[in-house]
């Protein structure tokens, strides 16, 4: 992933080459609190136009901060052209209630009009206010499938 960021502003919008045989997308090792983990996760998720199945596991670290760019990052970008047409699954691990992942969690709701389950797998770390919080703003996002099914776990 590290190879798309030659800097956060220069992170290109699309790959070069269409992706149109990619149908399951696995990325592990992630930090939203990273630009560059963010950035590169946005990029590959909302390329591949026929994109079926998103799987993605957190790398939660309490300690690491979080800049102010990533946290506002997915607001900056203009993301109208993104359509995840074909997208029916995503599963997330190893989630916190960190803002990037909501606004990623938020973006794939609103742009996935076939989207039958959101899994989300909490870290147990993460404080039980903290995940009521977080459950109660995350099942409140519009969705551009009303068949979208939010499904949390706990470890």
């Amino acid at each position: 992933m590290k190879c798309f960021a030659t800097g956060v502003m220069l992170m290109p919008q699309k790959l070069p080459t269409s992706l149109v045989h990619l149908k399951y997308l696995c990325l592990t090792g992630l930090s939203f609190a990273r630009e560059t983990d963010l950035l590169s996760a946005l990029l590959l998720v909302t390329s591949p136009p026929n994109i079926d199945t998103i799987v993605l596991e957190m790398q939660y670290n309490p300690n690491e901060a979080m800049s102010q760019t990533a946290m506002n990052l997915i607001d900056q970008q203009d993301y109208s052209y993104v359509v995840l047409a074909h997208l029916r699954v995503i599963t997330i691990t190893n989630f916190s209630n960190m803002k990037t992942g909501l606004d990623f969690v938020k973006l794939v709701l609103a742009k996935s009009p076939m989207l039958k389950i959101v899994d989300i797998v909490i870290d147990k770390r993460v404080d039980i206010n903290s995940e009521v919080k977080m459950l109660k703003e995350l099942v409140r996002y519009p969705r551009a499938s009303a068949k979208a099914e939010i499904r949390f776990e706990r470890p």
